[in-house]
């Protein structure tokens, strides 16, 4: 059975600060359907658990690192069957000090959210306008 590619939208946001008006951005997010989700969580699965066979061979630090890349494996695998949709690229205007941006975002796309400017360092809030 052939897996479709994932599908992209486009989704608009406003973002609020201390000051000035709420400025819009938009954010690109990627909607995964169930057999995506099983492919990318085996994925994550399969890589950490790579990387705990590998430090096997790693004197000494194999006691902390195998078990420790097994769990993280495992929660990868949680994680990732969890998430249907993903947002990977945020662009908007800091309503505070103007500057247009890439916003770090949270894996798993939720609105609203907190955001931190680069420029000013304050917080902002994006939301989705209703």
């Amino acid at each position: 059975m052939a897996v479709r590619s994932h599908s992209t939208r486009v989704q608009s946001f406003s973002l609020s600060g201390y000051h000035g008006k709420p400025t819009r951005g938009t954010v690109t997010i990627r909607e995964f359907n169930r057999e995506q989700r099983m492919r990318r969580a085996l994925e994550g699965l399969g890589k950490w658990w790579g990387v705990a066979l590998l430090s096997v061979f790693i004197p000494v630090a194999h006691f902390v690192l195998v078990p420790s890349f097994l769990l993280y494996g495992m929660w990868q695998l949680c994680q990732r069957l969890g998430t249907a949709e993903l947002a990977t690229d945020a662009h908007g205007a800091c309503p505070d000090c103007g500057t247009e941006q890439t916003f770090e975002l949270a894996p798993r796309w939720r609105a609203p959210q907190p955001v931190t400017c680069k420029q000013c360092h304050r917080g902002l809030r994006l939301t989705v306008p209703s």
